[in-house]
């Protein structure tokens, strides 16, 4: 089946009957976190006939013994495979094969958070899924500020809330058109106000909203690591204006960038399992460690690499610089991070 909409999909899932392959694609995570959240929650399945599993790290006749296997006291069994266009060629005949040969007990996901004009490695695997009638492949991709305006103002109103349409411009104009970013945003001030306040104000999101040194400096890294070039530069100029020292931002910078290598580099280079390597930089929560190695597909080792260069000139050049020019020189590092 061609690929879908996000809105299509969500009417599919109306329906009575799943189809028994689904591929997510894109690179708006919140959408594929949302489309996969609502197959599980059709299917209801028992922890017994679930399965997860991770490219590059798996033997591809795991995964297909896994989407054969007969559910344990239960009509399905859902198994999911993320990251699947890192599929090596040898793993990747295995799902070939069970794309091209459905089993109806199984519910198979695949997740590739990727633009899809990007997908080079496989890209024989998005055609196969989109060409096939037995797969339903939905372009998970990011939307346009005014379609965000639109998400954020359909969100307040399913929580029977109303919200101006300046106050909503406004949220999307300081979060940026990330979804998941934007629902987390909505999801604060909701709970700040209650569920008898019904009307968001200028106000309640400035308070909501405050812009403390330690929020701007999580804040950084955060959007850094996720390469949202647009929130980075917004965080960034608020801690400018703030008064935050040029030295202190660029050790935040380059910390960050480290870290990113360090990780990415374990496990392209050393061949260490994902889990292994956020360990290594002291990630131990399995919910952050989930969001960093996300993040951390988004970023090629070469060009961290040259990150590190990046970092060792604007070190030197901000010891001889204006305040301006020191301004300018961190913004240009940004942009060359997250470009």
């Amino acid at each position: 089946m061609a690929f879908i909409t996000y809105q299509a999909f969500q009417k599919h899932l109306q329906g009575k009957t799943l189809a028994p392959i689904y591929l997510f694609a894109g690179d708006e995570q919140y959408f594929i976190d949302s489309c996969l959240k609502g197959i599980e929650e059709k299917l209801a399945v028992d922890p017994l006939n679930r399965e997860t599993f991770q490219a590059p790290d798996l033997e591809g006749k795991t995964v297909s013994e896994a989407v054969q296997t007969l559910p344990f006291l239960g009509d399905k069994r859902l198994i999911i495979l993320k990251l699947a266009h890192k599929l090596n060629n040898p793993d990747y005949e295995f799902v070939e094969k069970l794309i091209e040969n459905p089993v109806d007990t199984t519910c198979f996901v695949i997740l590739v958070p990727e633009k899809i004009k990007d997908v080079k490695k496989r890209k024989d695997l998005l055609d196969l899924c989109s060409s096939s009638k037995s797969c339903v492949s939905v372009d998970c991709k990011k939307i346009y500020d005014s379609d965000a305006i639109k998400f954020v103002k359909a969100e307040f109103a399913r929580r029977k809330k109303l919200i101006p349409d300046e106050l909503a411009e406004r949220i999307v104009s300081e979060t940026g058109a990330d979804l998941l970013s934007l629902y987390n945003e909505i999801e604060k001030v909701c709970i700040y106000t209650g569920k008898d306040n019904n009307k968001i104000t200028e106000e309640i999101f400035a308070k909501v909203s405050g812009w403390t040194k330690e929020i701007n400096d999580f804040a950084l890294t955060g959007e850094i690591e996720a390469k949202n070039l647009k929130s980075a530069l917004f965080i960034f100029n608020k801690m400018i204006t703030s008064g935050e020292d040029h030295i202190k931002i660029l050790f935040q910078i380059s910390s960050t960038v480290r870290k990113l290598l360090t990780v990415k580099s374990l496990i392209e280079e050393k061949k260490y399992d994902p889990r292994d390597a956020a360990a290594f930089a002291r990630i131990y929560n399995a919910y952050f460690a989930s969001i960093f190695l996300r993040n951390i597909s988004k970023h090629k080792l070469s060009h961290l690499k040259k990150c590190i260069s990046k970092i060792l000139e604007t070190d030197i050049a901000l010891k001889t610089k204006s305040q301006s020019d020191k301004t300018l020189l961190l913004e240009n590092l940004i942009i060359f991070i997250c470009g």
